[in-house]
């Protein structure tokens, strides 16, 4: 009788990650993006990959898109969320380093939204434990930049202008050696640290 019961309650073992997984997202989620007239672009470690590599980061288990925040809208969310993708992250706030984490099955889509500081520089967040409760924002600046389209994993994505110099910002003069062990707060060449600390957003709200 116990056989019969394991047979009937077994789990099926967890499908391992594939980069080929996070390839097909990435497309997928941007074809929908471009669908619905948002302009992205890759950005971080899914730019490097693509610079350096032209594939994906093989130890990087995500892909990064950015966007302006004045291109935000909850359209973005709607429409990924009607292709299956779950909003599985609020970080940040609209006002402030506002970025959103989009899950299909294992894969796992971030979007980074820029925002323009008094001196015209771009920049967008990342958001760090502070405790269990609060998170700190951490900045990293870009000057202003152009997009052109490109040709990348049999689909059309923009990518800035001068790629070179958008990486270099990010990842300084070393970025083609590839690091297995980053810091992904500290790492960047770009990264500034702030005194921004706001609460956590458990409820997934966009604020």
């Amino acid at each position: 009788m116990s056989s019969i019961f394991s047979k009937l309650f077994k789990k099926e073992p967890k499908k391992e990650l594939t980069i080929n997984d996070i390839r097909k997202g990435l497309v997928e989620a941007n074809e929908i993006l471009k669908d619905i007239g948002v302009r992205v672009w890759m950005t971080d470690g899914t730019l490097l990959g693509y610079f350096r590599e032209n594939d994906l980061i093989a130890h990087d288990f995500d892909a990064d898109l950015g966007c302006l925040i004045e291109d935000f809208s909850d359209e973005i969310i709607s429409a990924l969320q009607k292709r299956g993708w779950e909003l599985a992250y609020v970080w940040g706030e609209k006002k402030q380093g506002l970025e959103l984490t989009f899950q299909k099955g294992q894969v796992k889509v971030d979007i980074f939204f820029f925002y323009t500081d008094e001196d015209g520089r771009l920049w967008h967040g990342a958001w760090r434990k502070h405790d269990k409760k609060l998170l700190n924002l951490i900045k990293y600046y870009y000057d202003p930049f152009e997009l052109k389209e490109v040709e990348f994993l049999g689909s059309k994505f923009n990518v800035p202008k001068d790629t070179l110099k958008y990486v270099s910002t990010k990842y300084g003069p070393d970025w083609k050696t590839p690091q297995k062990e980053w810091n992904w707060t500290f790492g960047p060449a770009n990264a500034h640290e702030t005194d921004i600390i706001i609460k956590r957003n458990k409820k997934k709200r966009i604020i």
